[in-house]
């Protein structure tokens, strides 16, 4: 599907007509041939990022273009169907949700849950980065639903080999071709929503493991961790 270009700093995917959904830093929409990953180096604090792409890149990429502190060397892939995936995965800063704690019935809960600072804006490179492409071609709202599925899969897997839902930097890029008709949904219940659970999952899954081997980090010790914190009123529309 795709053709991967690899150093220990660059992973390029490239597949001409691709149209692409990021919710990264150049986020959005976007029609281009190649779509980048690229190694930051320890200690980076720059945050002209579009500046800093095209500089590596050596031209402003049309496609979009993910940043993470993880060497290229560690990205894992993963291929079901119509679907494949790529991961880099780090978790030097973790997200933790706490479960909300019961109230009363007013649904307003009390107290803060979180037990770390939040880093606000900052950039910390550990990041998981994760591009899943369709041979499928999709509308717009079904690349999206392909972005919501591949982001609730990779949530799910955190959640079970990390014990955290995500870092506060991670991103995902999903593409498909850029033709005129498409499938217009992508959810759980499609082979295509399916293929894409399988394949984040597993591409994470091999991702952490090349990071860390069996050692995972414990998510509430790591000095970059963010808990959700504080409750919301509940209400009934």
């Amino acid at each position: 599907m795709f053709a991967y270009e690899r150093s220990d700093g660059r992973l390029t995917l490239r597949r001409p007509g691709t149209r692409w959904l990021s919710n990264g830093f150049d986020g959005g929409y976007a029609t281009a041939p190649a779509a980048h990953n690229l190694t930051v180096p320890e200690g980076f604090e720059r945050t002209d990022l579009a500046a800093y792409t095209a500089e590596r890149l050596g031209t402003t990429p049309t496609g979009p273009t993910l940043l993470t502190g993880v060497r290229q060397t560690d990205a894992r892939g993963a291929e079901r169907g119509a679907i494949e995936a790529a991961v880099t995965a780090g978790l030097s800063n973790p997200a933790l949700l706490p479960p909300r704690e019961r109230s009363d019935g007013a649904g307003r809960g009390d107290g803060d849950a979180g037990t770390f600072a939040a880093e606000g804006d900052a950039f910390h490179p550990g990041t998981v980065n994760v591009f899943v492409g369709s041979s499928e071609p999709l509308t717009d709202g079904g690349l999206a639903g392909l972005l919501a599925t591949a982001v609730e899969a990779k949530a799910a897997t955190l959640l079970d080999r990390a014990g955290c839902t995500g870092t506060t930097s991670d991103a995902v890029v999903v593409g498909c071709p850029d033709v005129d008709e498409g499938a217009a949904f992508a959810g759980s219940a499609t082979a295509v929503g399916n293929a894409a659970r399988v394949c984040v999952r597993d591409a994470l899954a091999a991702a952490l493991a090349a990071r860390y081997g069996g050692d995972l980090p414990d998510p509430r010790e790591a000095e970059h961790a963010t808990v959700t914190s504080g409750s919301s009123a509940v209400f009934r529309p």
